[in-house]
């Protein structure tokens, strides 16, 4: 990942820091795969189909193809008869095609859903219309008793796709849709940006991994479970990397082993101002710049950023309140545009809120929240216990909502603005 130049910075705002981040990552590089493994991947290069779609003319319908004119005035009471001259089925064509002038005008061909229109019928009439009759003089035949619309049941050559058209925008995420469109071209190798590789490493003296049993003080690590799954979801490759102890030299020395393998290194927990908070100073002895080293915010105002010519370092608070809310508002983002997508801005909307945050603050806070819509408007309801601390308050959440700075909070029925937590 390439690293364009910052100006060096100390405190800044949420939007301040993103854009610093932001402005530190280019277009990653790309490389060419599978369509099988193009889920979730971003696509390179805008996509021009080389084919059109359908590439010939096929029936829409299980039915008979026909000449529309043959079918003017049919009724009930005049009908029309019919006498079918082949069969055709999805996947072939005629073994013998008559040119079109040879066609008589009471000719028809029994044709299947997805198979190629015979030269010279303009109409595919369903089957369900037509009325069997006995075979008579070597033919079948069918009788039918209304007339039809010219072109009736017929998709015609690039009536989806023209040659040349463009289906697909550089940066666009390749779901099961976009890989159905490439696969109905024939496309089976796609050009895509690599993913970014993340190194995720948890530190402070406390923690414990989950399959460890607690000793006295302990707490499990959840933090670097939780930045990793995130990162996954967003689609990077991600590094978890052993819990490390509060000590500078062990934590530097974490930090170098994984800037030797990753893009982006993202620490957790000790970045505040303690005696033992030493990732600022281990990522300064490193050669790191620092991006900002203080964000306006809460929870997270420890939330820095150091840069290397071509990595980052992100380092959140061990809280997972704070933790979380650096990871979706900073790191989320630089994540979505190192691994290329064109949408990665946050997307902030307004939203009422349904009850009051009362509790004044002098920084913007941001607060785990369940949002739903309720006719014309958003309802921001915030989650109950969201103390910085508490990890259950993630499991109903499905956004952040930011209460202004102030020394009132906000109350019931204030409109707010509010990010989700989906991609």
């Amino acid at each position: 990942m390439a690293i364009a130049n910052v100006q060096h910075p100390m405190s800044a705002s949420v939007s301040l820091a993103s854009m610093k981040l932001l402005a530190c990552v280019k277009e990653p590089p790309i490389e060419s795969i599978p369509l099988e493994d193009a889920t979730a991947r971003v696509l390179a290069s805008d996509f021009e189909s080389p084919v059109s779609l359908p590439p010939f003319r096929r029936a829409a319908m299980d039915g008979y193809a026909v000449q529309a004119a043959a079918l003017q005035g049919a009724s009930r009471e005049h009908p029309v008869e019919l006498r079918i001259i082949d069969e055709v089925r999805a996947g072939h064509t005629l073994l013998e095609q008559p040119p079109a002038s040879a066609l008589q005008p009471n000719d028809a061909v029994r044709i299947f859903t997805g198979a190629p229109v015979p030269e010279g019928y303009d109409t595919v009439v369903m089957q369900e219309a037509a009325v069997t009759l006995d075979a008579r003089n070597g033919y079948r035949r069918i009788r039918l008793e209304r007339p039809c619309a010219l072109g009736q049941h017929i998709a015609e050559k690039g009536e989806d796709v023209q040659e040349g058209m463009k289906l697909l925008y550089r940066g666009t995420e390749l779901r099961a849709k976009e890989v159905a469109i490439l696969a109905s071209v024939g496309q089976w190798e796609i050009n895509v940006y690599k993913r970014p590789n993340i190194a995720v490493i948890p530190i402070g003296d406390e923690l414990v991994v989950p399959e460890r049993e607690l000793s006295g003080g302990q707490i499990y690590d959840s933090n670097s479970y939780m930045v990793g799954a995130r990162m996954r979801e967003l689609g990077a490759s991600v590094i978890r990397y052993p819990v490390v102890p509060d000590c500078l030299d062990r934590i530097e020395a974490a930090i170098q082993d994984c800037l030797a393998k990753a893009d982006i290194v993202v620490t957790t927990g000790g970045v505040s101002v303690g005696d033992y908070d030493y990732v600022k100073e281990a990522a300064e002895h490193i050669g790191a710049e620092a991006i900002f080293t203080k964000t306006i915010m809460r929870p997270g105002t420890p939330t820095s950023a150091f840069r290397l010519p071509n990595q980052l370092i992100i380092c959140l608070s061990g809280n997972p309140s704070a933790c979380f809310a650096g990871l979706e508002l900073l790191v989320k983002p630089v994540v979505l545009k190192a691994t290329g997508k064109s949408d990665y801005r946050s997307c902030w909307l307004d939203g009422r809120l349904m009850d009051s945050i009362l509790k004044p603050c002098p920084y913007p806070r941001y607060i785990r929240a369940f949002v739903y819509r309720s006719e014309k408007e958003w309802m921001v309801e915030p989650i109950t216990n969201d103390k910085s601390g508490n990890v259950a308050a993630f499991a109903r959440a499905n956004a952040l909502a930011l209460i202004p700075p102030g020394g009132t909070g906000a109350i019931i029925g204030q409109e707010v603005q509010w990010v989700s937590l989906t991609k």
